[in-house]
């Protein structure tokens, strides 16, 4: 049986359906015409998650988001709002940070000490009098870049006049405020290069066809065949699978998986007593997580059963999916080369609930089994970046399963270049690959959905 795929509507204006329907031939992942095309009506229109809020914890303290062609500052100014701009001094253009992150009593061009305050305006030129004229402080001010935060999460928009993020992400904000991301600390945060397209990375994660094939470890504790899978409005999608759970494709084993008995383990539940009894297990955590979660001072009462247990990946277009826990976010995301289609850039951020919330190691209890793979710090965690290249040879992990992805998705960005290569096939279970790119086609229009909304804002 295929899985289930239903569209939701955010209203009767802002539909699920985007009226498209792509072909994914190989071009659209390789042909630089295609990806200009995506940078002025996609890449410049949405809005794009940039970073974490826990990174401007002060005044002055400011992160970099490089997207594509262009470089963002995102800072916390003196009045405790975050702002916005390009990171281009309005002197001659010269990129002012280029560090990934850090603190400043004022952003200032190391080139020609053109100096702005964190709020963009420009404060300081000096020698002005040796521009004819004068300078007016108001017009060269930094440009700047829409922002905005949701659950801690930090998102920009470099449109002009964009439809608000809440009409953007629409009722999926309703559907995971309960999580409350914004309690969560960054525990990991990493990049790896990769030499693919970057939809050929969001489409790998946009379906689960290939799960029993190169994850063969998911088959003892989730099932990815059944995920019941729904569709929403500007591109946006999610899954749901459930976990702690056996793969119905395989025999059921008479006594819990490796990984079932850790999370039994971990909420002081005896895995021999559920021998025989496997599929018993995912009821019995959802109980007892509340039970342990209040032993430890984690509060589920906002959460269903299912949030409680199963895991939801949340796919936010045009380039990021959240796969989330109750107790963990994971982040995820390809951000496209400035110049070269076969290229991008992905991210994962890491987010978790506080250490003594999670787990407590001298009585042996834990909420999610892996917690003990993360090191909370008192300090801004290191940002790791290394390559494709590093993954395969075991110096960096994203996590085995990520591994196994970014293992495969050189290969299949060289294939589309084949000559025995013309456009992709999808299965019924792969639903929810043509709804993204039905809607990347939609934002390529000239009478694309998010043009209309914002137009009307």
């Amino acid at each position: 049986m295929p899985q289930k795929f239903d569209p939701i509507n955010f209203s009767e204006e802002i539909s699920a359906d985007p009226q498209c329907n792509a072909t994914l031939s190989s071009d659209r992942y390789t042909s630089n015409e295609f990806m200009n095309k995506e940078w002025e009506r996609l890449w410049t229109q949405c809005w794009l998650f940039a970073g974490v809020l826990t990174d401007l914890k002060e005044p002055g303290d400011f992160f970099i988001y490089d997207i594509g062609r262009e470089s963002i500052i995102i800072t916390l100014n003196d009045n405790n709002n975050i702002s916005a701009f390009y990171n281009t001094c309005q002197h001659r253009g010269n990129k002012i940070f280029t560090e990934d992150s850090g603190w400043v009593k004022q952003i200032s061009c190391p080139y020609h000490g053109w100096t702005y305050g964190l709020d963009g305006e420009l404060k300081k030129v000096p020698d002005e009098e040796l521009f004819e004229g004068g300078v007016c402080k108001k017009e060269k001010s930094l440009k700047e870049v829409n922002v905005d935060v949701w659950a801690g999460l930090v998102f920009i928009n470099m449109s002009d006049n964009p439809a608000p993020l809440k009409t953007f992400l629409g009722t999926i904000m309703d559907q995971l405020n309960p999580y409350h991301f914004e309690n969560m600390e960054l525990v990991k945060h990493q990049s790896v290069t990769l030499d693919t397209n970057w939809k050929t990375a969001r489409d790998n994660f946009l379906e689960q066809y290939h799960v029993d094939f190169i994850h063969p470890q998911h088959a003892s504790f989730v099932d990815c065949c059944d995920a019941q899978n729904y569709l929403w409005p500007f591109g946006h999608s999610h899954t749901w699978v459930e976990s702690p759970v056996m793969n119905p494709r395989y025999d059921m084993p008479e006594e819990p998986p490796d990984y079932m008995k850790q999370y039994l383990i971990g909420l002081e539940l005896d895995p021999e007593d559920f021998n025989g009894k496997v599929p018993d297990i995912r009821n019995a955590v959802q109980k007892q997580k509340r039970i342990i979660g209040k032993k430890l001072g984690f509060d589920y009462s906002e959460l269903s059963d299912e949030q409680v247990s199963d895991v939801f990946q949340y796919d936010i277009f045009p380039n990021i999916f959240m796969t989330i826990h109750a107790e963990r976010l994971w982040i995820f995301g390809p951000r496209p080369h400035g110049a070269d289609p076969n290229k991008c850039i992905f991210t994962k951020y890491s987010l978790m609930i506080p250490e003594d919330k999670i787990r407590d190691k001298d009585k042996g209890l834990e909420l999610l089994p892996g917690s003990y793979d993360y090191s909370y710090s008192d300090t801004r965690v290191e940002h790791e970046v290394f390559t494709r290249q590093d993954v395969i040879e075991g110096r960096n992990s994203m996590t085995v399963t990520i591994d196994q992805d970014i293992h495969y998705l050189n290969d299949m960005q060289a294939g589309m270049h084949s000559r025995g290569f013309d456009k992709a096939i999808l299965s019924k279970d792969e639903e929810r690959v043509q709804h993204f790119h039905d809607w990347v086609d939609n934002w390529l229009s000239d009478k694309s959905l998010w043009s209309k909304v914002s137009n009307s804002s």
